[in-house]
């Protein structure tokens, strides 16, 4: 037997028993235990052994029982070199195991009665048990199952949600049992997400169980079509929508080609697609045929646009409507840039990430005016450029996100940042939000000073010090004043409105240095009452001491922290921190997808 076999954890000890008191036949444990001892008595050969290897001696000779390979069939006799001729030692290992065998057999037949009564005792009163259980469910009312308590509005919710990330959830769930399957069945809102790749007979089901909410559709083709088979695809999946185009909110359209895409939009306004509020189009990463759009094409009452890896062109007054801009991976040159944003004047929210402007004329042009624009990003792009063409005076929050360009290790000064000219022409800013962007201490100076009115501050991965936010607590610009030792500012401090500052991925700056602003700002008459919210959010322990958050939560409202220990984040955090492509703009999100709610 193998050595490893008998330190091995036995099978039947791999589970423990439940915990607690429950109710055993202990008699029959008791007498089950005195068989087994009994097999275990019989089973002990150790005396027997004893009493007979006296008369056994070793030998290695090569014999019968030694398992001789050589093939000799004279060394069957097994013949002992050891012993002299005269006296051949025939092997007698069968007078010892024809004494053995009989206990062994014996043994085995009390172990077979044994086995044979514990099973039958087990299947006793596992069935009690069953019977038990059973006539307990019969006596619960069957419509106590814990989904039906819960509001149907919330699980609708969930569902919905659910059915954007794979459509074969509501499938799946109706497959569970029958109250889920009703509740599923009643849930309009699980049904109206469409694709065009489904089957003709799932998207009508799902146009009569979706009811009147509005519809959610997915025109991707899949790119093993022809360009014909495409077409007819798209064309059959359109007219099937056509009773209920009233219903038609939200239209995904990512299509391999684009000559795919101009004819779903000529199908769409051919039918009367009219009251399309959503629209988001992008061409795979690999289309060869990926480029700018006819602003034509699209839907004349839009109120939301989601471009990826392609681009509008025109003129006139197309997407006058549009409210909500989102733009992603996409090149254009400057006037492209210039002419989208001055179609779409009634612009409430933009979201720019990985745009690449060409700039190749130089223009003094006056900047476009964006009177509604409340929420801006730019990100992985250059937004110095960008913002500069755009004249925002009702902007609220703004976020910088990794502008190309930069780097940690390279940060920008007054000359070079881009932070204090957009501050300066969007001082009326409320939030901000800046996030892998590195700058020096009188850039960042320079940038708070001319945000009077900002509320709320967001710093993530710009690799800041204590010295960077000097400026919130109030600059001392001279030393050896008497004003300065006695610890009087000589310059009042910046962001005199700011009432929540939160900190993410910072990991050189210190507890110490933020409660110094948090105490300064608590007693100075000219910032409104000071901070009232601080958030530590992945930085590191051991720079946010315990007495300082205690001491902070004493003049504040709220304070929290979710922090990171230490040096492996660091590391690990330096390379995110630098590109930001492992962050999103999740502060923001939730600001760019309620643009159009109240501010607060």
């Amino acid at each position: 037997m193998d050595d490893t076999s008998q330190t091995a954890v036995p099978p039947w000890l791999s589970e423990e028993l439940p915990e607690g008191n429950w109710h055993v036949d202990f008699d029959f444990l008791d007498r089950t235990y005195d068989d087994l001892e009994e097999v275990g008595h019989i089973l002990d050969l150790e005396d027997f052994f004893t009493s007979i290897v006296p008369g056994i001696e070793e030998c290695d000779c090569n014999s019968v029982d030694g398992r001789d390979e050589t093939g000799d069939e004279e060394m069957e006799e097994t013949y002992c070199p050891k012993r002299s001729a005269s006296q051949p030692d025939f092997n007698r290992t069968f007078l010892l195991l024809d004494r053995v065998l009989p206990r062994l057999k014996f043994a085995a037949q009390k172990l077979d009665a044994v086995i044979t009564k514990v099973t039958k005792r087990s299947q006793e009163s596992r069935n009690r048990w069953e019977r038990k259980m059973q006539a307990e469910l019969d006596r619960c009312p069957q419509t106590s199952c814990r989904l039906e308590r819960m509001p149907v509005e919330i699980i609708s919710s969930i569902t919905a949600l659910a059915s954007q990330e794979d459509r074969r959830i509501p499938f799946t769930l109706s497959r569970v049992n029958t109250v889920l399957r009703r509740l599923i069945l009643s849930m309009p809102l699980a049904w109206a997400s469409l694709d065009a790749a489904d089957p003709v007979a799932n998207t009508k089901m799902r146009i009569q169980l979706s009811r009147n909410v509005p519809l959610t559709v997915n025109l991707w083709i899949p790119p093993d079509l022809t360009a014909k088979e495409g077409k007819e695809k798209v064309s059959r999946f359109i007219k099937i929508l056509e009773p209920e185009r009233h219903r038609l909110q939200k239209l995904i359209i990512r299509p391999f080609l684009r000559e795919w895409m101009e004819h779903a939009f000529k199908s769409l306004k051919k039918r009367g697609f009219d009251l399309l509020e959503t629209l988001h189009l992008g061409f795979t990463e690999g289309d060869p045929m990926r480029g700018p759009l006819k602003a034509s094409v699209l839907p004349e009452k839009l109120r939301e646009l989601n471009l990826t890896r392609t681009a509008v062109y025109g003129s006139g007054s197309f997407c006058t409507q549009v409210v909500r801009l989102s733009l992603t991976d996409v090149t254009l040159p400057l006037f492209g840039l210039r002419s989208a944003f001055g179609a779409m004047c009634a612009l409430e929210s933009v979201r720019l990430d990985d745009i690449r402007v060409d700039r190749v004329e130089r223009t003094s042009l006056d900047p476009i005016l964006l009177p509604q624009l409340r929420y801006l990003v730019v990100k992985n792009a250059d937004a110095g450029l960008i913002t500069s063409i755009l004249d925002t005076p009702g902007l609220f929050s703004f976020q910088l996100d990794s502008p190309t360009g930069n780097r940690p290790s390279d940060p920008d000064n007054t000359a070079t940042a881009i932070l204090p000219a957009i501050a300066k022409r969007n001082s009326q800013l409320r939030r901000l939000h800046v996030v892998g962007y590195s700058m020096l201490e009188d850039a960042w100076a320079e940038s708070f000073y001319s945000l009077p009115e900002l509320e709320y501050l967001r710093i993530k991965g710009c690799h800041i010090e204590a010295n960077h936010l000097a400026a919130l607590r109030g600059l001392e610009t001279g030393t050896g004043t008497g004003a300065a030792e006695n610890g009087h500012r000589l310059q009042r401090s910046a962001c005199q409105q700011l009432e929540e500052l939160v900190l993410e991925n910072e990991f050189s700056i210190d507890s110490g240095a933020v409660r110094d602003i948090v105490e300064l700002r608590s007693t100075d008459p000219d910032t409104g009452g000071g901070i009232k919210w601080v958030t530590f959010r992945g930085c590191d322990a051991d720079l946010i001491k315990d007495e300082d958050v205690r001491a902070m939560a004493q003049l504040i409202k709220g304070i929290a922290c979710d922090l990171i220990d230490g040096k492996e984040a660091w590391e690990e955090n330096s390379e995110e921190s630098s590109s930001e492509s492992g962050h999103g703009w999740n502060s923001s999100d939730g600001e760019f997808e309620s643009s159009s709610e109240d501010d607060e």
